[in-house]
């Protein structure tokens, strides 16, 4: 399979396109013409134009994909020209209110750029000629007559430098290309048809700051100009579609996104005429696709009926049909099994083509119905091992799908819940086996879910390529010369593209199509960082941010050998010292901003932003901390409560002991924190025992919840008349309420199972309003009053840790979750959506948020290379 050379396409001829908008900033309202494409010849790869308007340049000012794509020196090239040619004085009265036009065309071992802007009025020679020796002081000008017209040659000395420029029928045409100048002028040369020119001039958007237009018999010549092999399934599907596309940019700048509309001439031998009548409808088989996936194609069906219809149809014209049904008429007399009632029915809408990195091939398939197929199974297939089968008979996935499975004339194919997985090799899928229940897949990579949150899953045809992991098969496919420029890291960008898609959706016959190339910008969060902090060891606790001074603040994190670190907000250590322990919990400043954390050493520890001890710290506690302390002002003093498995440990803030706290003892290990309100002190065990002390430490109440169990934090939430009360879920997922004066309330939770992860949202009065809830894959954020759902989102991995909340420049909260297996971090604003620039790669543990008092927006996190980044968002 060689589904990946469609990204050929797409960088060197579809996207490159886009790369000229720096000649589009001329002023005046665009105004249609036909008359400039009749010129352009019959082999035009692609056409595209843009607006003609000022604020052009400022749209797509930083957007590097352009520069990527063309290449460094001749993208600075073309601005040299844009600048020394477009944008004079002489020639902008005559340009100002023309659409510009740039076209791509084959020319040997190359592909040759032309650029086509008409004028309002008639030029006469005497002004050109003056025109070009006034703006080009630094190029030897050429005059050469040929064809009843003049070309000028600008020459400033370099190889492939030379740029001919022709005013032909009050038209500028102008190429590094003299030959493609004289198949412009060329009367008798084939030109584009009208009515392939009408459709372009139909469906260009006059709301795109770029257009596109694409012929479609071009691409099987556009493969042969590329390749050095013969084109692969994606391509041979287009052969003898006819028609064409027409495509308008959707500015994003870290993607690329072309859109549009395509219509095809209705050839009844084409595979892809079965989906015109199709509708655009959810595909899912990505799901399932293995990690190491090159390249795909997907499809989807919305209606069954008729695509059995056209299929049967199609096979007929190709004089197939009569021999598959003389095959399932033998299966039916040997094995009473009907491949229309009893087959058809087991399979589903959607079935998808992978290619993965070693160039082995996987078919996917959904199932419709379960039951049918474990009522058949063992009638049109043998058992080779657990949950693994081959096909008795053959073409049973062409008679099925038609073209794309009709390699899979007799294959192996694995059950996956309501997926079969096929394969021409049983090793194929044994090793599938092995990637899905290690959840090597697709779908946790990073680059995949960049490419899933632009292109989205509704279409009938996908077609995915993965750059990283397809370029070498890429590579051996392209000529010499486009291989090279695809290597090249330098002068262009291409390994820079996380992937390359394109999708496709019925409408009413014909159909709507789109191009996505998705960018790994250097303006993209997590691309490049303001500065790297690198540890000898793995950091072990998140980074903090705390005040230094009145003007500047610091950044503290620990790393396993137990040295803290003081980093400032550019990146340089301001000091480091090993403590003794871990870090339990998080570090918290006080008004004077000294910082108190405690460590599993049994240590307390009180400094200053210096780094130095203030006097008695740090200190031995009897038993070893289990997580952050609480540090709140109690009857009119500061004091510091520190859960210690089954011991309540107080402390002032000068390190001594609270007298009459003394040691508190509870009856089961303390769960988290310590809540603190209104000069009351709760907590809550493990074996679900809930404490009530007074200021003085003396026990209020105790309420005991019998025969449950409780492995999250709890929370203070408010009753009626702002009575305060102990809000707690036991692992049967049961939501407690304690206000110590009645018998507790209790609800079941819905949603939500035995080892679900519990947070509660932070608040400045320290009353729990709502709460998230993880379980494996899912996030739930609901409201702790009501209980209603606020959002749900599901992760691809299992997510184990707790989430983290920071602030936004509105002071709305933001919800950070990180997924540990696939090095994934997320973070979520308080409607559920997604930040954008998230998820990135990262682990555990992170922050986000200022780095000191006048600066933007942070996101400081800890990559596998054991280095702290300081990402500026």
């Amino acid at each position: 399979m060689r589904n990946t050379i469609i990204i050929t396409i797409l960088l060197f001829v579809a996207i490159i396109g886009a790369s000229l908008y720096y000649f589009a900033d001329l002023e005046g309202e665009k105004k249609e013409t036909l008359r400039p494409l009749t010129f352009l010849p019959k082999e035009t790869f692609l056409v595209t134009t843009f607006k003609n308007d000022a604020t052009t340049d400022n749209i797509f000012k930083d957007f590097e994909i352009f520069e990527a794509i063309a290449g460094r020196q001749e993208f600075e090239q073309w601005q040299t020209l844009k600048a020394k040619l477009l944008r004079h004085s002489m020639i902008q009265p005559y340009v100002n209110e023309a659409d510009l036009y740039v076209s791509f065309h084959p020319e040997k071992e190359t592909i040759a750029t032309l650029f086509t802007i008409p004028t309002s009025t008639s030029m006469d020679r005497e002004t050109i000629s003056s025109f070009l020796k006034e703006v080009t002081s630094t190029y030897t000008v050429r005059q050469k007559d040929t064809l009843e017209s003049r070309i000028y040659s600008l020459d400033r000395g370099g190889k492939d430098s030379v740029f001919h420029i022709v005013y032909h029928e009050n038209i500028f045409f102008a190429s590094f290309s003299d030959s493609l100048l004289y198949k412009v002028m060329d009367k008798h040369a084939p030109k584009l048809e009208k009515d392939e020119i009408d459709f372009f001039v139909e469906n260009n958007s006059r709301n795109s700051p770029l257009s596109v237009y694409f012929v479609h018999e071009q691409i099987p010549r556009i493969a042969a100009h590329l390749m050095r092999r013969k084109a692969g399934h994606f391509i041979k599907l287009f052969n003898n579609l006819g028609g064409q596309s027409a495509w308008n940019l959707s500015f994003k700048n870290d993607a690329l996104i072309l859109s549009g509309e395509s219509k095809t001439e209705h050839n009844k031998e084409n595979y892809i005429e079965l989906f015109g009548n199709q509708g655009k409808t959810s595909q899912t088989l990505y799901n399932y696709f293995p990690e190491n996936t090159a390249s795909y194609l997907s499809f989807a069906i919305s209606d069954s009926d008729r695509f059995q219809k056209d299929l049967l149809a199609l096979l007929k014209r190709r004089n197939e049909l009569v021999q598959l049904q003389a095959q399932f008429a033998e299966m039916k007399k040997s094995k009473d099994v009907s491949f229309e009632e009893d087959i058809r029915p087991i399979f589903g809408r959607e079935f998808a083509l992978v290619e993965q990195s070693n160039q082995t091939e996987l078919a996917f398939i959904s199932v419709a119905d379960s039951t049918k197929l474990d009522a058949f199974i063992s009638s049109m297939a043998t058992r080779i091992s657990d949950s693994l089968y081959r096909l008795d008979h053959s073409n049973i996935p062409y008679a099925l799908y038609g073209d794309p499975l009709k390699s899979f004339t007799r294959p192996f194919f694995l059950r996956v819940g309501n997926i079969l997985v096929l394969a021409k090799y049983q090793s194929l899928l044994t090793a599938y086996q092995r990637d899905w229940r290690g959840a090597n897949l697709l779908t946790n990579t990073l680059g995949f879910k960049n490419s899933e949150r632009i292109q989205g899953n509704e279409a009938n045809i996908t077609c995915f390529v993965r750059t990283s992991a397809s370029s070498a098969t890429i590579n051996n496919l392209l000529k010499s010369a486009y291989s090279k420029s695809f290597r090249d890291k330098n002068d262009f960008g291409y390994q820079d593209f996380y992937s390359w898609s394109i999708q496709i959706a019925g409408n009413n016959g014909n159909f709507q199509s789109s191009i996505y190339g998705v960018y790994k910008s250097k303006n993209a969060l997590g691309a490049t960082a303001d500065w790297v902090y690198a540890f000898n060891n793995r950091p072990i606790t998140a980074p903090q941010v705390f005040e230094h001074s009145d003007t500047s603040q610091f950044i503290l994190i620990q790393e396993q050998d137990h040295s803290v670190h003081a980093i400032s907000p550019s990146g340089i250590k301001l000091w480091s010292t090993v403590f003794h322990g871990r870090i339990v919990g998080e570090a918290q400043q006080l008004d004077d901003r000294s910082i108190v954390l405690v460590t599993d050493r049994n240590r307390l520890y009180r400094f200053d932003p210096e780094g130095h001890s203030l006097p008695g710290f740090s200190l031995g506690m009897d038993s070893e901390p289990t997580y952050t302390p609480t540090i709140s002002n109690v009857g009119g003093e500061q004091l510091i409560f520190i859960p210690a498995g089954r011991d309540l440990l107080v402390y002032t803030a000068d390190g001594k002991k609270v007298e009459n706290w003394g040691d508190k003892q509870l009856d089961g290990k303390i769960l988290f924190d310590i809540k603190v309100h209104s000069n009351q002190v709760f907590v809550g065990t493990e074996n679900g025992h809930f404490y009530q002390f007074d200021a003085q430490g003396n026990l209020l109440k105790e309420e005991v919840i019998a025969d449950s169990q409780f492995k999250n934090p709890i929370a203070i939430t408010k009753l009626e008349q702002n009575r305060p009360a102990v809000y707690a879920i036991d692992t049967a997922q049961v939501s407690f309420t304690i206000d110590f004066n009645e018998e507790p309330k209790s609800t079941k939770l819905e949603q939500g199972g035995t080892q679900s992860l519990i947070s509660y949202f932070p608040n400045a009065d320290g009353i729990a309003y709502r709460m998230a809830i993880i379980d494996q894959k899912h996030l739930l954020i609901k409201n702790i009053q009501d209980n209603g759902t606020l959002f749900d989102f599901t992760f691809t991995q299992e997510i184990n840790d707790r989430p983290q909340y920071f602030t936004d420049r509105s002071n709305n909260y933001l919800l950070g979750v990180a997924s540990r297996k696939n090095y994934l971090v997320y973070l979520f604003d308080e409607k559920g959506s997604i930040q954008d620039g998230f998820p990135i790669e990262a682990l555990p543990n992170f922050y986000y948020g200022k780095i000191d008092y006048n600066s933007t927006t942070y996101l400081l996190c800890v990559r596998r290379d054991r280095k702290l980044y300081a990402f500026k968002h």
